[in-house]
């Protein structure tokens, strides 16, 4: 008599709720990051050609959010130092996920560009 080889039902059960979970939180997630990115881009690019002024810098970034769909910052939010000779801008912001029912995550994303703007741990 051959011996059976292959998964149970309750190990591919488990697998597939696994897999599921991964996924999730994955698919919730990406959005997140990939907003991240667009404002980490958006930032320094804008640190690139000094000699703008404060309003000028928070107008460019109001127009970058339309094109690149940042959602969760504001021109108002950005800290903004500049002179004739170079341009510092930083961000710091969080955002909440929801995952199921009263399950979420808090993400804390920071980053600047050019002369350092931001004082250490907030």
């Amino acid at each position: 008599m051959k011996q059976q080889r292959g998964f149970s039902l309750l190990v591919v059960l488990a697998l597939a709720i696994v897999l599921s979970v991964v996924l999730l939180g994955f698919f919730k997630l990406l959005p997140v990051y990939t907003e991240y990115f667009a404002i980490k881009k958006t930032i320094d690019e804008m640190v690139v050609t000094p000699g703008k002024t404060d309003g000028e810098l928070r107008r460019e970034f109001r127009d970058r959010t339309t094109v690149h769909g940042i959602v969760s910052i504001k021109p108002e939010d950005l800290q903004i130092l500049t002179t004739p000779t170079a341009i510092g801008i930083g961000v710091r912001y969080r955002r909440e996920v929801p995952l199921v029912d009263h399950l979420g995550l808090i993400l804390s994303f920071e980053h600047e560009a050019g002369t350092p703007v931001l004082e250490s741990n907030p």
